[in-house]
């Protein structure tokens, strides 16, 4: 198998694991309010495991377990994007997992379990959803009614004077996989961290979209494999960024 078809294998089998649990999860806060569950942590053990079987000597940096990583490669992973959702019983949440070398996200998989949405892309070969090759927008015009994904907390503290709709979906990496399949103009996201992006990232790059700061506009070209929270991104096809730059007022 290529390195991509285990890696799909691999976050497949997540997946699988994440849906076995879902409907039944207690989920208790984090130190930042956040909930987690038990099948948080049953996913990233899985994770955590089973990569480094298939791809030795390289680590892995994830949401739930508080350790750093060594070297400047590493699987970037989040084992449950959009937990609240996953514990409410909203089928929007995720598996994430993304190969990060020296800043450049080389591989992203990032699959839906519940509604079989499986979206992946490598460097150079295009963004995928299912079998399917996918593309960000390519118009340049912004209609009523467009949509523009916002997180969770972008949403409370950014105003949007565009003439477009809103959604905030509570999972941070929709706003990169729905702009990659063009359901979406852009996404705006806040307060998140590697894992909520290194997937993302690539798949939204492949499919023809950028992701930049949002205050200044400079593309993102390297992620470090850290745990910091970083500055606000705008992740939409190149013909949309100053546009949306310009018609979001951050509070």
């Amino acid at each position: 198998m290529t390195e991509m078809e285990i890696l799909k294998n691999v976050v497949r089998r997540a997946g699988e694991l994440a849906l076995s649990h879902y409907g039944r999860a207690v989920p208790s806060e984090k130190p930042d309010r956040s909930f987690v569950t038990e099948a948080d942590k049953a996913v990233e053990d899985f994770l955590r495991s089973e990569l480094p079987k298939h791809f030795p000597g390289v680590e892995v940096l994830g949401e739930e377990v508080e350790q750093g990583v060594k070297r400047d490669v590493a699987w970037v992973v989040d084992p449950i994007d959009g937990t609240a959702n996953f514990v409410a019983g909203i089928p929007i949440w995720a598996v994430s997992v993304g190969l990060v070398e020296d800043g450049i996200p080389q591989m992203g998989a990032v699959y839906y379990p519940a509604f079989e949405e499986f979206y992946f892309a490598q460097q150079g070969k295009g963004a995928w959803l299912n079998d399917k090759r996918i593309y960000a927008r390519r118009d340049k015009e912004i209609r009523h009614d467009d949509l523009l994904g916002l997180s969770t907390l972008s949403i409370k503290r950014m105003k949007v004077n565009l003439p477009c709709k809103v959604r905030s979906l509570g999972t941070a990496v929709a706003c990169f996989t729905f702009v990659a399949k063009g359901s979406f103009i852009g996404g705006v996201l806040t307060d998140n961290r590697v894992w909520d992006i290194a997937a993302g990232w690539i798949i939204a790059k492949e499919a023809g979209a950028e992701v930049t700061y949002l205050l200044t506009g400079e593309p993102i070209s390297h992620l470090s494999l850290n745990r910091e929270q970083l500055p606000p991104q705008l992740v939409a096809p190149p013909q949309f960024i100053e546009v949306l730059r310009l018609g979001i007022q951050v509070g």
